[in-house]
């Protein structure tokens, strides 16, 4: 799919705090905080790790949590250009394009 193939890569919001989002070939994602105070946090816990696909016009992200309850966002694409995306409202730079 050309919208999976586009999103494939390194993004970071432009906003504070900001947050890092890895979008892998193999459909996992990982999702990380950073900023004073949420960067250590993060750095603790982990990023946030999981599955992620396109579907009707929306990046979905699924993850499950620590008692295994599968956990689903859908993140509307309302733009989507070679070097930033919009999710959600949300504005996303490219950091890395990778596979």
């Amino acid at each position: 799919m050309v919208a999976e193939r586009r999103l494939r890569g390194e993004w970071e919001t432009e906003a504070t705090p900001k947050r890092t989002l890895n979008l892998f070939a193999d459909g996992t994602y990982s999702l990380r905080l950073s900023g004073k105070g949420l960067g250590f946090v993060s750095d603790v816990l982990g990023p946030e790790k999981g599955a992620w696909h396109v579907g009707d016009n929306a990046l979905v992200l699924v993850r499950h949590d620590e008692g295994g309850a599968e956990e689903t966002r859908r993140w509307p694409i309302n733009e989507l250009r070679p070097t930033e995306a919009v999710l959600a409202g949300e504005r996303w730079i490219r950091v890395a394009r990778k596979g």
